[in-house]
């Protein structure tokens, strides 16, 4: 963090300064430096300016004390002391948090640097990532750490912004209405992205629509003439380009492969790479990508598999295209993009991938997804339990199920009690070889089985159902 002095945060928070007795005194306190913005006592440095947040669970007022004995410069407060030290400053707000978020929003508006506000109810990650892997060909950034992407996250990392940055890449994330707006005030985006309107969430937010009424509140904190780059394969983000206040007002583009992309993907498919005998291999996203003021299409090479990654690739091209950067520049950083690969080992004619370290929803799905883009004639997968999902269990196995036999796969094999869920739905939906084993020793002779030239094999489960070692059979038999 670049210095700010005393007075800034007075201006910026509307804070009232309470220090010392005599007006002068106050006066000169103004030009304290600020050196850093710190919400945690324990991590006070001195010169820092301390937050004290309150939340549900705690009161950062109960460790001022302890921060200015550390050596932070003063605090920002909503209740004001019994005792102030002379030699600290103590600003008194209404809101902490909400102070917070403003100070952020004047160092951000301090800085010439280009703001990309990245939302989404999944895939901002992702997103976020392959857009800092094509923009960091090209200019200097500085991007959300983590999941730094709340009303305390987010601001802490536009503290961490320098002078030498150019763009700055934001992920913004909720949990209720109102608060994507606030990050959006704080932010304030050049360029908009949102990647899809799911289901996250929609146990508070009621209804996808008011996911989307949600999602739709980041350009509350935009000023007419900025940028969005939106999904085109969504089935609610195409209805922003209707809304004619908001067309008018920013300029709209859309990304992925349905016929109203500006940027739109096409010929996608899944290549592997690496040694032709035992080892670990590689697997790219494959796609060519057409866009405005380009008469041919880009070939782009993703180094991961899925075809879903092309919604980050397309949105990623977009913001690169938006600021000026050549198509070898976005090709070389869609290249770069560092995401994460499922471990996948080849084995003669036989593909194993071992994701046995855990599993969600969420990356069953994800992982069987990346089973289907295979070039391989068979496909198997074994799934055993997700571990810890409550009352939940059996409606998410279920769910697993139903995609399982939606992934085109050719065999399909569970372990555990709950994965038995997995095998009934999955029968539901069509899928014909399916065998359920109530434990990982009965199901070994069958992973033996399977473990035949021409097959690709995912192993997913919870890691306490110990499938590494179903795993650790297929290998062996692979390699005989």
């Amino acid at each position: 963090m670049e210095k700010l002095m005393l007075r800034e945060l007075l201006k910026a928070t509307g804070g009232t300064l309470l220090s010392g007795d005599e007006q002068a005194e106050k006066a000169d306190r103004q030009e304290t430096e600020i050196l850093s913005v710190v919400t945690d006592s324990r991590k006070i440095i001195p010169g820092c300016v301390f937050f004290a947040l309150s939340g549900e669970r705690f009161d950062g007022h109960a460790y001022v004390s302890s921060a200015l004995e550390k050596g932070a410069a003063g605090c920002i407060i909503s209740r004001a002391p019994e005792k102030i030290r002379p030699d600290r400053f103590y600003i008194l707000v209404k809101d902490t948090r909400r102070a917070l978020g403003d100070l952020a929003h004047y160092y951000r508006k301090k800085h010439d640097v280009k703001v990309v506000g990245i939302t989404g109810s999944v895939g901002k990650t992702t997103c976020r990532e392959m857009i800092a892997a094509v923009l960091s060909r090209r200019f200097r950034i500085h991007s959300t750490k983590g999941n730094f992407n709340n009303d305390i996250g987010l601001p802490m990392t536009i503290f961490d912004l320098s002078g030498e940055d150019e763009i700055m890449v934001l992920e913004m994330g909720m949990n209720h209405p109102g608060e994507i707006r606030r990050l959006s005030e704080i932010a304030a985006p050049d360029i908009a992205v949102i990647t899809n309107i799911g289901t996250a969430h929609i146990g508070i937010l009621g209804s996808r629509e008011n996911i989307f009424l949600s999602k739709k509140e980041i350009f509350d904190g935009m000023a007419p003439g900025t940028q969005a780059v939106l999904c085109g394969d969504d089935d609610y983000l195409p209805q922003i380009r209707q809304d004619p206040e908001l067309s008018a007002a920013y300029q709209i583009a859309y990304a992925g492969q349905s016929e109203l992309c500006d940027y739109r993907a096409a010929d996608v498919h899944v290549e592997i790479t690496g040694t032709e005998k035992a080892g670990e291999v590689r697997m790219n996203t494959v796609c060519t990508l057409t866009f405005p003021g380009r008469e041919e299409p880009l070939e782009l090479c993703i180094p991961a598999a899925g075809r879903h990654l092309i919604y980050p690739a397309s949105l990623a091209a977009a913001v690169g295209s938006l600021l000026g950067m050549t198509a070898a520049e976005i090709r070389e950083g869609i290249g770069a993009f560092a995401g994460q690969r499922m471990p996948c080992e080849k084995y003669g004619e036989i593909l194993i991938f071992d994701d046995t370290y855990n599993a969600s929803p969420e990356s069953m799905k994800s992982s069987l997804e990346v089973l289907s883009c295979v070039p391989m004639p068979r496909k198997a997968a074994v799934l055993g339990d997700m571990l810890e999902q409550g009352e939940y269990a059996e409606k998410l196995h279920r769910e697993t199920g139903a995609a399982a036999a939606q992934a085109g796969i050719d065999t399909l094999i569970t372990v555990g009690p709950l994965s038995s869920f997995i095998a009934d739905e999955a029968r539901a939906c069509g899928l014909a070889d399916v065998r359920a084993f109530p434990e990982r020793g009965s199901a070994a002779d069958a992973v033996r089985q399977i473990t035949r030239p021409g097959t690709a094999i995912l192993f997913k489960a919870s890691h306490g159902m110990a499938l590494d070692k179903l795993a650790a059979i297929s290998r062996e038999t692979a390699g005989k």
